[in-house]
């Protein structure tokens, strides 16, 4: 093994598999957007010496407001005759048909996409959103499937199976040539996608002690995940070709085969399944590599616990088994609406990007440095003030930056951009804690199962955020108000959440069931665990208070 500490490469591998997330969930959006487009000019029309922009004025009508060109109609006359009889033109009462010879695309910001490559506009146009929809359904069949496997067989081995099967049909759609084939292809690598990082998440989480759990969680979305939404529009305008950037944000899945021999399997599932010998060898060799090594009383006291699962691994343990006792069915409850509110509005955010703003690589790069500054406030929000402050505070008021931009007159763009990128950043750091909640919350022999339902009840809920999106044709502040009601809503309803910062992971039915079960609705993970005493009162209210710094479990580092 590499001489290097266990946990650098734990994080190496977040890093990586955070930049295929990105590339993976976001990249579809390059995939199939929409050039500007109108009407193609009637066959007669060609080889006369009119300009491109004479032409288009000849025969394609304008909106309302008299400024720009409709996308899905042409006049329906007779132009030869009309540039003949030297008349005035055109004639806004003249009638109008579809689009009979095709259209004309303007790649002049835009690149040839599968949307222009098959015509997926004016009467087609539902086909790009329907693919994306299909990629959530692919991640609803999927998110169970892959949670349960998870846990039947261990952390790493699904790592890999996902990124090789997302990345072998997200290569493959790079040659689609039909709408059913980029469907499929879609289903399947959505089927993938959220557990290619999920899994690897929970395997980072349960090898490292709470001290690291914020940075660990955090610092590889802060730097990579941020780091390629900023780069991502840029990839696709210089690439300028759909089916090579399918190719190149796919074809990197493939080395994560390489994890086989790079990480190790998670100690805390393979103690949970009762298998002692693989679990002391692999915590050896953890210690050894961190040159900590482990005394004999601690590999006993892992024998002795992994012999007691063994005799109880025969129990299967399914997702249900959540809803069975009072504490655990609350607060998994709490989390699937958590997790609800948390996908509909960073999804309605990211997808609304392309309606704000003047350019949308410009616009989607902007949100994605506002993601650099609220990751790295999501690590000292979390550690200062704890989880559920954070996750209930964000929430809140990024819903109150969307209902804000109902008070801005809709032509002022760049007030409504500013606000809307404010929102951008409070739902960005409740979505990152929205990762790291669930994983301390649910215990280690449901937390796969757990996590993946949660997640697929998510994506239920997360088609409804193309069509919040879409509301932006009746202004450009509904949309925001509508994510402000839901994030408003969700933020309070997480208040009875518990607070995990700087505390053990639990790992059964029982150890979840009476974490943290004594706690208030307002509990200050910071304040003093220990009662001062009347003598050192004095002393302790000019000293600072380090409690919730403090590390109080024993967690595998």
């Amino acid at each position: 093994m590499v001489p290097v500490s266990e946990h650098l490469i734990l994080f190496a591998a977040t890093c990586y598999l955070c930049v295929l997330c990105c590339f993976v969930y976001f990249g579809q959006l390059f995939m199939t957007l929409t050039p500007p487009h109108w009407c193609r000019a009637p066959p007669e029309l060609e080889g006369l010496n009119l300009t491109q922009e004479e032409l288009k004025n000849l025969t394609i009508p304008r909106d309302r407001n008299g400024k720009d060109f409709l996308s899905c109609r042409r006049y329906d006359v007779n132009f030869t005759e009309i540039l003949e009889s030297n008349t005035s033109w055109p004639d806004p009462s003249w009638p109008l048909v579809a689009c009979t010879h095709g259209w004309t695309y303007n790649y002049s910001l835009y690149y040839p996409t599968i949307t222009s490559q098959l015509n997926w506009v004016c009467d087609e146009d539902w086909r790009p959103a329907l693919a994306q929809s299909i990629f959530f359904v692919g991640s609803m069949v999927g998110t169970p499937t892959l949670g349960w496997a998870a846990d039947a067989w261990g952390r790493l081995p699904l790592i890999v199976f996902t990124n090789v099967l997302g990345g072998f049909a997200g290569v493959v759609s790079a040659f689609s040539n039909s709408f059913a084939m980029f469907a499929a292809l879609r289903f399947l690598v959505g089927f993938t996608f959220e557990q290619m990082l999920m899994i690897g998440y929970m395997l980072t989480q349960e090898y490292v002690s709470s001290d690291y759990r914020t940075v660990m969680a955090n610092a590889p979305v802060m730097v990579f995940l941020t780091g390629s939404m900023c780069g991502l529009p840029w990839l696709a305008w210089w690439l300028a070709d759909w089916s090579m950037f399918a190719l190149i944000i796919h074809a990197p899945q493939f080395l994560t085969i390489l994890f086989i021999w790079a990480l190790p399997e998670s100690a805390r599932w393979l103690l949970s399944r009762g298998r002692v010998d693989r679990t002391v060898s692999i915590l050896k060799t953890v210690a050894r590599v961190n040159r900590k090594p482990l005394s004999p009383a601690v590999i006993q006291g892992f024998k002795d616990f992994g012999e007691k699962q063994k005799k109880t691994s025969h129990q299967k343990v399914t997702v249900l088994d959540l809803f069975k006792t009072p504490v655990l069915r609350k607060r998994y409850i709490v989390l699937i609406v958590m997790w609800c509110t948390l996908f509909v509005a960073y999804d309605g955010h990211t997808r609304n990007t392309e309606n704000i703003g003047y350019d949308v690589f410009l616009s989607f790069t902007i949100a994605g440095l506002v993601e650099l500054p609220a990751d790295f406030a999501t690590m000292l929000a979390t550690e200062w003030l704890g989880r559920r402050h954070t996750t209930v505070g964000s929430l809140v008021l990024s819903g109150l930056a969307g209902l804000c931009i109902a008070f801005i007159p809709e032509d002022d763009t760049v007030a409504i951009m500013v606000v809307a990128f404010i929102g951008r950043f409070l739902i960005t750091m409740s979505m990152d804690i929205g990762h790291q909640y669930p994983v301390e919350v649910l215990p280690t022999v449901a937390r796969g199962q757990g996590i993946g339902a949660m997640q697929t009840v998510g994506f239920m809920c997360g088609f409804s955020s193309p069509y919040i999106a879409y509301l932006s044709k009746f202004g450009p502040s509904v949309p925001y108000v509508v994510l402000g009601v839901i994030t408003v809503t969700g933020g309070f309803v997480c208040l009875l959440l518990p607070e995990t910062l700087d505390e053990k992971l639990p790992d059964t039915l029982e150890e979840g069931e009476r974490f943290f079960a004594n706690q208030g609705l307002f509990h200050n993970p910071c304040a003093r665990k220990n009662k001062i005493s009347t003598g050192d009162a004095e002393a302790a209210s000019t000293a600072p208070t380090t409690a919730c710094k403090q590390n109080t479990n024993s967690d595998v580092k």
